[in-house]
């Protein structure tokens, strides 16, 4: 916790520094909001006038700013990257706050069949079923359910009112934001004699190790097999992630997408916010698709795409300047249709008195 000095935020982070090593820092905190005792960090040397009034006592620079004159009075600390050595001060703090209350509270309701490791942490009015198993460290907070034969590994966080539903498999290290949704029913109905039936969607979801799911996203089960979210991949709150949807490893989905039924996404992959994809195609390693756009069919890997339909993000661009230039285009065409009215009436009237042999 804070205070650290110096010397020990150089240790956490392996950033270099010849400041004093018990300077106290006392704060982490944004270059726009700077305030003494704190520390920030800067990634670019185009940026070093951003340090000449500002009020912190310590600044993670660049490995190339050693060499360089600085407008800064504080402490300085040389990172190869100084986000990530941010980011590892920040990982230290977040780990020393308390986040749970450990133990079994009370007014849980845990199945005699379900079977727990050590450490695990279940809150209050949660509902653990038969047959589930949940491994070391796992931290459950409260008004949680989790269904019967549900699979949780280690070292994962489960946050309040998180829904997982029967036969579902969370390996080692997920994180579930509040809200959020595993296994519910795939989105599965057959229109026979008038009326839309139901189809049972008896498959499960699997997550891989390392995925978050943040608040409120929906992840449905398959209808037969898994419905499959690979290892690190991240998905931003109200997300929908339809059934027997497959996800490879370290893609991201921010907020809003959606994704329909049968849908293979690769390893890598990004989609923007409000992305839309239809079913029952494939997206390629590494593709990039642009906020709002909508997927109608598979899209190759390691391009970016942009729109609707979602095209590679140079012919996205070209169309959106075609489409400005559109009342431009309009007036002219209108000039020229005006133009060949009147040659056309004008021809009209000469071909008229050549038959009248005037």
């Amino acid at each position: 916790m804070l205070p650290l000095s110096i010397a020990e935020i150089a240790k956490i982070t392996g950033a270099e520094t010849t400041a004093p090593a018990d300077t106290k820092i006392t704060a982490l905190c944004a270059l726009d909001d700077a305030q003494p005792g704190g520390i920030c960090y800067l990634t670019s040397l185009e940026k070093t006038d951003l340090l000449r009034e500002l009020k912190a006592a310590a600044v993670i620079l660049p490995l190339a700013a050693k060499d360089k004159e600085i407008p800064f009075s504080g402490a300085k600390l040389y990172a190869q990257n100084p986000e990530w050595s941010f980011i590892l001060l920040m990982k230290h703090l977040d780990n020393a706050r308390p986040k749970h209350t450990p133990g079994i509270h009370p007014t849980a309701v845990i199945s005699s069949k379900a079977k727990l490791g050590a450490n695990v942490s279940v809150g209050a009015y949660t509902v653990i079923e038969d047959d589930v198993t949940i491994g070391d460290n796992t931290v459950i907070f409260p008004q949680c359910y989790i269904g019967k034969n549900v699979s949780i590994g280690k070292n994962c966080y489960i946050y309040p009112q998180v829904v997982i539903r029967e036969d579902c498999i969370l390996k080692d290290h997920v994180i579930l934001q509040a809200g959020a949704s595993i296994g519910a029913d795939g989105f599965g109905f057959t229109f026979h004699e008038g009326r839309h039936q139901k189809i049972p969607q008896i498959g499960n979801v699997v997550l891989g190790n390392d995925v978050e799911i943040q608040a409120n996203a929906c992840v449905d089960r398959a209808k037969i097999s898994s419905t499959i979210i690979g290892d690190n991949t991240k998905i931003d709150n109200l997300v929908q992630v339809g059934h027997n949807v497959h996800v490879g490893q370290s893609s991201i989905f921010c907020a809003q997408v959606g994704i329909a039924g049968s849908t293979e996404i690769g390893n890598g992959v990004i989609l923007a916010g409000q992305v839309g994809l239809a079913g029952h195609m494939k997206v390629g390693d590494q593709a990039q698709v642009g906020a709002q756009s909508g997927v109608v069919g598979s899209l190759p890997g390691g391009k970016k795409y942009l729109g609707y339909p979602a095209v590679e993000q140079k012919e996205a661009f070209k169309q959106m300047a075609t489409v400005a230039k559109l009342p431009e285009i309009y007036k002219e065409f209108k000039q020229l249709k005006k133009q060949l009215q009147e040659t056309e009436k004008l021809s009209f009237w000469g071909k008229l008195k050549k038959v009248l042999g005037r």
